[in-house]
This record gives C-alpha cells, sequence and structure tokens, in this order.
C-alpha cells in the first residue's frame, strides 16, 4: 500500500480563513466593497504569498479577534478596506 506524504506547508487556504476569521470578516463575495473580483484578488494574493510559514506562526500566536491584518501581509490594504478601516 503506497504511503501519503502529508504536506508539512502551510496551507494559503488555511491562512486566509484564519485571518478573515479573526478580523470577523465574511468571506461571501457580496459582503467585499467590489464583489468577487476584489475577494478573488485576494485569494489569489495569499496562495502566491511567500510568507506562509511566517503567516501561519503569526496566526497561531495572534489574540481570538484582531482589528488589523499584520504588516507583512500583501494583503492587509484590501482587508482593512473590507474591514471599513
Amino acid at each position: 500500500m503506497p504511503s501519503v506524504a502529508l504536506r508539512t506547508e502551510p496551507d494559503a487556504v488555511r491562512n486566509m480563513a484564519a485571518m478573515t476569521g479573526k478580523l470577523g470578516l465574511d468571506t461571501a463575495p457580496a459582503a467585499w466593497p467590489t464583489g468577487v473580483s476584489l475577494l478573488a484578488q485576494v485569494i489569489a494574493s495569499c496562495q502566491r504569498c511567500e510568507a506562509g510559514e511566517v503567516c501561519a506562526d503569526w496566526l497561531a500566536r495572534a489574540p481570538k479577534t484582531i482589528e488589523l491584518p499584520p504588516a507583512f501581509c500583501p494583503n492587509a490594504y484590501e482587508l482593512k478596506r473590507a474591514n471599513g478601516q
């Protein structure tokens, strides 16, 4: 029986879900200022981000709720905007 290798690198989808959850953001496209287009851009940017491990570590240490995303996040501006800031 072949063994299945576990993925050890941070998962962008998990990071994105955790970040939006801590910010209290709804990920329904209608909740975003420009709808699905902006949400799709934010997701794509997260998937291309080179700071996945840093992000996962930051999210693990962050409080349950936050007001602002970390400065290293390539989506910081858009996440703040979606959060009304």
